[in-house]
């Protein structure tokens, strides 16, 4: 019986689905105000996974139309819920959690107002049907909330996913035109423009109550703590994350974690430090004071950028193993640093190749940020280990294109990830790096605080103009962004020979992929780190298809061949792009 009243029980369910059948052709794409300033009042109680809130939205309306009516989606397991629109009670029409507002008078284009709410509610909410996984929780080991779902703020507009079944109520995903980004392209999450944001929390004393911004007090009272944060530069989205932690200073940085999971807060902290640092130089200087990384239970396996606020599950970097193939820890804490500019001081648009601006230039950060701090043998390292997973779990007959991915298919999240963040990669190698970052500078100043929120098409024609050689950026972005090719390099065929005083290698390269890349073939002498190493290169550009003989030549007797031997394009099978060399 407690199972079936929780939240994953049969009436939850289908108050979910009554929320989809009766808003979704009214609401799914009405125009709705933008969130203006945000000022919220939270009481936590871990202990009894509840909470209490009360709050103000400023709504303006960016439109060029008079908005007769907005809407809010609440939350299902709020109780006792109660609305003020410029401060006098108000009763919306409640469309099983979607609160409809009629004002007085039609909202005018740019004017605001403010909607007030009050509630209470148990995060989760009530018992679960098999445990597992959760998100957001209310829990005596902490509190993870955010502002992407209505747990326990209000979200503006409607929901799509909300009550969508893939089983029973699933439709295909929205078709948009090759020309779907010209003119306005609305924000693909948070709100259309930044905003100011305040929040007051309280909870036990023993707890650390975090959020966007930056702390301006924390007080303690017969037992209660009471922390304020306001935002010291705009935000787009929000969250609140508390603990019982110890914590970790650095240069602008700080790490709070379970006082038994220090193992790799170290290696957190520098790279926390060294994001905030080169990504301000690479990118657009970081505009808040502090940037902050909380850890989590292990509910859920994943990290989160908000504003100043990383929140990390202890399973995916607190007690994770570095290897010498793959710092994990120091991938995934800079992959998330560089959300504050991929995706908070830049909110991509809504619609195919948007959130690649998001997640593959995060990643392309965490690769040039480890190369920063390691070395470029560890930046090679952590990129072959990305390269594998995309070409294990691509879907070879599915794959779309970069500037079509939308996550509706099997296979997407290895090509938002990993197949963008080389992509953005091999990008940089083709312009050089100081006219990438002066591309990248440039497309943030363009479409920071920018109502039209960029996808991929904008990236490339903000870039183009900073490439060294145009018809070189065009050849290369046509394959990379809009066309599926991933090279694969095959030797076959080598002979080495003397020469006076120098050794001829010649061997067959044969692109066994496809597309057209540049590549680098060197013949190698010992490792890399050793101080005997040596090395002779060449660059070759195979068609598709098609072999080509390739002859280097050295001055030291050659041990291998290696395609690509600084890992700089991005291919599948890199083990058949090496070769053994017999001396004569």
């Amino acid at each position: 019986m407690l199972v079936g009243q929780g939240y994953q029980g049969a009436a939850a369910k289908k108050r979910a689905k009554q929320y989809w059948q009766k808003n979704l052709a009214t609401w799914k794409d009405a125009p709705q105000p933008m969130l203006a300033d945000v000022d919220l009042d939270v009481d936590l109680e871990p202990e009894a996974g509840a909470f209490r809130m009360k709050g103000t939205y400023t709504l303006v309306n960016r439109h060029d139309v008079p908005l007769k009516r907005f809407a809010l989606s609440g939350g299902d397991a709020w109780t006792d819920v109660r609305w003020t629109l410029e401060g006098k009670d108000s009763t919306p029409e409640d469309r099983v959690g979607l609160y409809v507002f009629t004002p007085s008078a039609p909202l005018a284009p740019g004017a605001s107002l403010k909607v007030g709410f009050q509630y209470q509610g148990h995060v989760p909410d009530g018992v679960s049907r098999a445990g597992g996984e959760l998100k957001e929780f209310i829990l005596p080991s902490g509190v993870v909330l955010t502002s992407e779902e209505p747990t326990f703020a209000p979200v503006v507009g409607y929901q799509e996913e909300r009550g969508v079944d893939r089983k029973e109520n699933h439709y295909e995903p929205r078709v948009y035109p090759d020309d779907f980004y010209e003119g306005p392209t609305e924000a693909a999450w948070g709100s259309g423009l930044p905003f100011p944001f305040r929040i007051r929390l309280s909870g036990p004393e023993a707890y650390t109550l975090n959020s966007v911004g930056v702390r301006e007090s924390d007080t303690v009272k017969d037992g209660r703590r009471t922390t304020v944060w306001k935002s010291d530069h705009p935000v787009s989205f929000f969250n609140v994350i508390a603990g019982k932690w110890t914590r970790v200073d650095g240069a602008g940085t700080t790490v709070f974690h379970h006082p038994a999971h220090g193992y790799n807060v170290k290696e957190m902290s520098r790279g926390l430090e060294a994001a905030r640092r080169y990504y301000s130089e690479w990118f657009h200087p970081f505009p808040w004071k502090e940037l902050k990384l909380s850890e989590f239970a292990g509910l859920a396996n994943y990290a989160q950028g908000f504003p100043t606020d990383i929140t990390f599950s202890e399973s995916i970097g607190f007690l994770t193993r570095t290897t010498p193939e793959s710092n994990a820890v120091l991938l995934v804490t800079a992959h998330e640093a560089a959300h504050q500019w991929w995706g908070n001081l830049l909110i991509p648009g809504k619609g195919p190749g948007g959130n690649v601006l998001s997640e593959g230039l995060s990643h392309y950060s965490a690769l040039k940020l480890i190369e920063q701090l390691d070395g470029p043998e560890a930046r090679a390292q952590n990129a072959k280990r990305m390269e594998e997973r995309y070409a294990k779990d691509r879907r070879v007959d599915g794959e779309q294109p970069l500037v079509k991915l939308d996550g509706s298919r099997e296979g997407d999240t290895v090509v938002l990830y990993e197949k963008g963040g080389w992509t953005f990669l091999m990008l940089e190698e083709l312009m050089g790096r100081p006219a990438m970052h002066a591309g990248l500078h440039a497309f943030l100043q363009r479409y920071m605080n920018n109502e039209d929120h960029p996808v991929l098409q904008d990236f490339l024609a903000v870039m183009r103009p900073f490439a060294p050689d145009a018809a070189a950026f065009d050849a290369f972005t046509r394959q990379a962004f809009f066309e599926v090719v991933v090279p694969e390099y095959r030797v076959t065929e080598t002979t080495v020979t003397k020469e006076g005083a120098q050794w001829v290698t010649t061997a067959t390269v044969t692109n066994v992929g496809t597309g057209r890349m540049p590549v680098d073939v060197a013949v190698v002498k010992g490792e890399r780190a050793a101080k005997d190493f040596h090395e002779a290169r060449v660059r070759l550009e195979p068609v598709a298809g098609v072999s080509a003989r390739v002859t280097v030549r050295s001055d030291f007797a050659p041990e291998r061949l290696v395609v690509d031997p600084d890992v700089r394009v991005l291919q599948l099978r890199r083990e058949q792009a090496l070769a053994p060399l017999t001396v004569p």
